[in-house]
């Protein structure tokens, strides 16, 4: 079965050779892909929705660990907003992968908060400083050729991301940080006790 790759272009100044150079990966990987330039969280919804179901998401936007957009600012979307729409539409396929095209997008702060507002959001990946778009296409190249073409764990391939860099590129899991929490209340328990 194709995989399939919904791009967002959520700012006005994310380079288009950007979004060609992710079309491109996804050529050379067997991914199937469709680009939306956001200019409304609703128009969002209705456009995806149509679309049908994806594997990976790329998100192409200017951000900070609250939100994202254009680099002034306006609009910017939550991370919190965009999760709900993103379970809202039902576009994500289990395990599905987003790839936070954008500065800070690998915070963990930013994986917690999406996780907590859409259970339909299994992986976050993305830069964790501030990066131009040169390194995140580098980083996205590497992460999917690892992951897709020698189906290498994930968190390898987020390493192998940060290696070709120089950049930090976080990968997060789900379970895993649900896993930590639920490790982190049991030890709490042993100690209360």
């Amino acid at each position: 079965m194709t995989k399939r790759m919904l791009l967002v272009k959520a700012s006005n100044d994310v380079c288009s050779t950007e979004v060609t150079h992710i079309e491109k990966i996804c050529d050379m990987f067997s991914i199937s892909h469709e680009v939306i330039e956001l200019s409304s969280l609703d128009q969002f919804m209705e456009e995806a929705q149509a679309l049908g179901r994806f594997d990976y998401l790329y998100l192409g936007a200017h951000a900070n660990q609250y939100s994202f957009g254009e680099s002034d600012g306006s609009p910017s979307y939550s991370w919190n907003d965009f999760a709900a729409i993103l379970c809202a539409t039902d576009c994500l396929n289990p395990e599905s992968v987003l790839l936070l095209g954008c500065c800070r997008g690998g915070l963990k702060m930013v994986a917690m908060s999406m996780f907590l507002a859409c259970g339909k959001i299994d992986y976050v990946a993305g830069p964790r400083w501030t990066v131009t778009p040169q390194d995140i296409t580098t980083a996205f190249h590497v992460f999917l050729y690892n992951l897709v073409i020698r189906r290498e764990q994930p968190s390898t391939a987020a390493d192998r991301s940060s290696r070709a860099t120089g950049y930090d590129f976080y990968y997060y899991d789900r379970v895993e940080i649900e896993d930590s929490a639920s490790s982190a209340e049991m030890m709490e328990e042993v100690l209360k006790s």
